[in-house]
This record gives C-alpha cells, sequence and structure tokens, in this order.
C-alpha cells in the first residue's frame, strides 16, 4: 500500500486591498468578515505555507511532504526541493496593479523567482477585462517614457474576458486582471512581482503603493504583442467524458474535464492537481474515500497508481500537471 494518498489542504486567504468575497460565496466558505483577495490553495511558500486537512498526515505541510516524500509526490518531475507550481483562486473586485515578472532567463540575470502564469476564468461581469502584452509595436524609449508617466494602458492590449476564457501570461509579459474578474490562476512557484502602475491608489495612510520600474524594464518582453486567449481543443469525448486541453506550456498543462459517469482517473508518474469547478461526486483510491463538492482542490501524489471519479451529475474540473 503506497504511502501517500489523495491530499486536501487548509486555503490560505491573503486580503489584498482589492479583493472581495466572491471565494467565499461561490464555494459556501464559512469564514469571517473582512477581504479575501486570493485562497492559495495549492502552495509550498513560506508566506502561505499549505496545511494537510486529511488522512494520516494531516496537520503536515505541503513542504513537509516534499521533502520527506519528494520521488512519491512528485515522481520524474522538478526533484528541487520545494513543490514547483503554486494554484491561486483570485477575486478581482476592483482593478489589480499593472505588473510583470521575470522570465526564467531573465531571473537568472537579474534576481527574482522566474513565473509564467495563465488565468481561467471562472466567471466574469459583463463589462471584465484584463490587460496583456502591447497592442502594437514600439520603440523601448516610448514604453519607457509611458512607464514614468503612469500611461501605459493605452500601449497595451484591452481584452474584454468571459466564463470560460484560458489566458497565458508568459513571463515578462506586462499584465493586470481587470474589476470584475474571478480566476483560478496556475504560475510556476514564484512571489516576484514588479508592479508599473497601481491605478493611482493609496494606503490607509495615504500612501501610494511602491512601483518597481527600474527591475520591471530589465525583465519586460518589449515585442510581445501576442493575444494572450488561447482556444480549447477538445482531446477526446466518451459516453462518460470530455477532456480539452487548455493550455500546454513547458512549465505547466492544463485541461478541463467534465465527467457524467464513474470513471477509473488516468494516471501517469507525476504529481498533478485537480480543482473541481462545479457539481459534486466521490474520489475512491486503495485505502480511502473523500467527498468532492463545488471548490475542492485535491493534489495526486506520483505514486498514486489508481483513482476512481464517480458522480451522479455533470462533474465539471481542472486538471494541472508538469508536461
Amino acid at each position: 500500500m503506497n504511502t501517500l494518498y489523495p491530499l486536501f489542504f487548509k486555503p490560505v486567504y491573503k486580503d489584498y486591498l482589492w479583493g472581495g468575497r466572491r471565494i467565499l460565496t461561490e464555494f459556501n466558505r464559512n469564514e469571517p468578515e473582512g477581504i479575501y483577495a486570493e485562497s492559495w490553495e495549492v502552495s509550498d511558500r513560506l508566506d502561505g505555507m499549505s496545511l494537510i486537512t486529511n488522512g494520516p498526515l494531516k496537520g503536515k505541510t505541503l513542504h513537509d511532504i516534499v521533502q520527506s516524500h519528494p520521488k512519491a509526490l512528485l515522481g520524474k518531475v522538478h526533484l528541487s526541493g520545494r513543490f514547483p507550481l503554486l494554484l491561486k483562486l483570485i477575486d478581482a473586485h476592483d482593478n489589480l496593479s499593472i505588473q510583470v515578472h521575470p522570465d526564467d532567463k531573465r531571473a537568472k540575470t537579474y534576481g527574482g523567482e522566474a513565473k509564467t502564469e495563465a488565468w481561467y476564468v471562472l466567471d466574469a461581469t459583463e463589462d471584465a477585462v484584463i490587460y496583456a502584452g502591447f497592442n502594437a509595436h514600439y520603440p523601448q524609449e516610448i514604453v519607457d517614457r509611458n512607464l514614468a508617466t503612469r500611461d501605459i494602458l493605452s500601449m497595451m492590449h484591452t481584452i474584454p474576458v468571459e466564463k470560460g476564457d484560458m489566458i497565458f501570461i508568459p513571463g515578462g509579459r506586462l499584465h493586470a486582471i481587470g474589476k470584475g474578474c474571478f480566476v483560478l490562476e496556475i504560475q510556476q512557484n514564484s512571489n516576484t512581482t514588479y508592479r508599473v502602475y497601481d491605478w493611482d491608489r493609496v494606503d490607509s495612510k495615504g500612501n501610494p503603493r511602491e512601483l518597481h520600474l527600474d527591475q520591471a524594464r530589465q525583465v519586460i518582453h518589449y515585442d510581445d504583442v501576442v493575444d494572450p486567449r488561447l482556444t480549447p481543443k477538445l482531446l477526446e469525448e466518451t459516453s462518460t467524458y470530455k477532456q480539452w486541453n487548455l493550455l500546454s506550456a513547458s512549465h505547466f498543462e492544463v485541461e478541463k474535464w467534465t465527467i457524467r459517469a464513474e470513471i477509473n482517473w488516468p494516471r501517469f508518474d507525476q504529481f498533478e492537481i485537480l480543482f473541481f469547478r462545479a457539481g459534486t461526486g466521490i474520489l475512491t483510491w486503495e485505502g480511502g474515500t473523500h467527498l468532492i463538492e463545488m471548490g475542492t482542490t485535491c493534489l495526486l501524489p506520483a505514486e498514486l497508481s489508481s483513482l476512481t471519479v464517480e458522480t451522479k451529475e455533470d462533474l465539471e474540473l481542472l486538471r494541472f500537471y508538469i508536461p
């Protein structure tokens, strides 16, 4: 019998000033009053560590398991001493700052942690938009001038979004999530962010949030004019499930599944994260079962050889893994 089993975690909430309470109301989570801008669903970071809530490992952290069972948890990928991905829910009750993260190459050159990310839009208001990349080719000196004068928005793609959209944000791409977006974000395990514009907001003491223009100029991809929206590709359809590829990238793959009846979940020799967007069901494995509800996140360890997913209604989930 395997040591590891499907792991469930206590969410880590962040109260950034632009957040709301959609995370709680959408998924019937009972928490105190306050701002819930983000929920870190799977995280191996000191500033937001995932705590296991089920089974014999209850009370252990994700980092504990990475250290004690690296191959059993991670499998063939990224045996680097920490979990390689971070999964978040984000409720943009207001606009997030315009920001950028370094890619792998520039993180090595200039410091910081590399961060490529992607957003799956769980829901959006009618007027919701995201900002990502440049809307034309501009000389670098003109971009730098507009960064200094806080007029960078006029140079960026402003893209209306709706439920089900998939947005790719590689390191080096200027971006922001706009007001009214409710998204699921998958990213490299990083928290390096260079903020270039914050809508002239001030904190409770009247101070503007810090900007990082010098660091941003070192890592921005000035030639980035690519539309960040991706088109889903249907991979397989049977009488019991449908499977789509939403994103294929070097840092992670994203799939969407809808399941109509009991299936044996396809496993391979590495970890995967499942986020259950809609419906209810039951996960069954050797030695255990777990009820699945809308908004549940689960980490499947690499050594888990078999898993059954059972439902009596349409169960919708997002699947994340490293190729």
